[in-house]
């Protein structure tokens, strides 16, 4: 019979040590995962701490930064600008231009005197509009472009002074009429837009205001100037009229409504009279000449009423007719803001 080997004891080494690798790699799973937990919480701890630190600096108090979301723009290769010719130039005749009172050449505007107070901001698309040119002609010298309020297809013009005695209305500026209250204010600060088509948006109103409580740009206090809003088609100011306030103009509509319907009463009043008195001439029955007693017993009343009449006339035009009243309660005519 053979004999096998005792391998008891090799075996339970064996064992053994597969046990202890065993153990070994179970503790170090769990001791990576406990790791990655640790980590993981240590990672959120320091983003939180982050968020709340970030919040706490980017607040947004006295004009600080502020937490929000910033959309990332998808812009094309056609979009962009660079620091060039006078102030920011994109790729297709667009620019900003930061500099001083300068609507056109450089020998105009308040910029073309050495005086301060001058600053300038211009928004140009489409710089001298379909015009526009590189070179002279082909593979000739490159053309020097002035700003041109009549030839740049849109512009917004930001200026702190616009000089001249029209101001931005005058001709080396948009050359506006002067309508018939504002005329032309020279000196002034003054924002123009201008386009083929302009239209402004709100999604909740739009208010057009003039006159101010603070003082203008050059210091002067204008709390009792006030201007009004003139609407001027055509850019002719030759039959500018005042605009009509609604309110008072319904109770002067009213109140002439009113009196006519008066007016009406005691005229049929007084046809009745004509009337059943010619009847009565011709009329067998004696109905005619009843119904003329009893208009002429109503005719001294409708005398007084003719005469109340005739005061509520005198009393309703001194309601709203300046000419005859200047302290007109229902002057229906806009005292600032015209339109033609």
């Amino acid at each position: 019979m053979t004999d096998f080997p005792d391998i008891s004891k090799k075996a339970k080494a064996s064992l053994g040590t597969a046990a202890a690798q065993a153990a070994l790699s179970e503790n170090d799973a769990l001791d990576k995962t406990m790791k990655g937990l640790v980590s993981g919480m240590k990672l959120a701890v320091d983003r939180a701490m982050s968020f709340r630190q970030r919040a706490t600096k980017e607040g947004g108090l006295y004009n600080s930064n502020i937490l929000e979301a910033v959309p990332h723009f998808r812009f094309t290769e056609a979009e962009g600008a660079e620091l060039a010719d006078g102030g920011l130039k994109g790729k297709h005749n667009t620019f900003i231009i930061f500099g001083r009172d300068r609507p056109g050449s450089a020998d105009s505007g308040g910029g073309a005197s050495p005086t301060t107070h001058n600053g300038c901001i211009d928004i140009i698309a489409g710089l001298s509009g379909v015009q526009a040119r590189e070179i002279d002609r082909p593979g000739g010298e490159k053309v020097l472009t002035n700003k041109s309020t009549e030839l740049d297809a849109a512009r917004i013009y930001i200026t702190q002074k616009a000089a001249g005695p029209a101001g931005i209305d005058g001709r080396e500026y948009f050359n506006i009429a002067p309508g018939k209250n504002i005329g032309h204010i020279p000196n002034r600060s003054a924002i123009v837009v201008k386009a083929d088509s302009v239209r402004i948006v709100g999604r909740e109103g739009i208010k057009f205001v003039t006159g101010d409580v603070y003082n203008g740009s050059l210091g002067l206090n204008i709390k009792n100037k006030i201007k009004g809003i003139e609407l001027i088609a055509g850019n002719n100011s030759a039959d500018q009229q005042p605009l009509v306030k609604g309110d008072d103009l319904k109770f002067v509509l009213d109140s002439s409504l009113h009196d006519m319907k008066q007016l009406h009463s005691s005229v049929s009043t007084l046809y009745n009279l004509v009337v059943y008195f010619i009847l009565s001439f011709v009329d067998p029955t004696g109905f005619a000449a009843s119904r003329l007693n009893g208009a002429l017993r109503e005719l001294p009343q409708e005398f007084v009423n003719l005469w109340i009449q005739e005061i509520n006339y005198i009393i309703h035009e001194l309601n709203y007719n300046t000419e005859k009243n200047p302290w007109a309660a229902y002057n229906f005519k806009s005292r600032f803001n015209t339109t033609n």
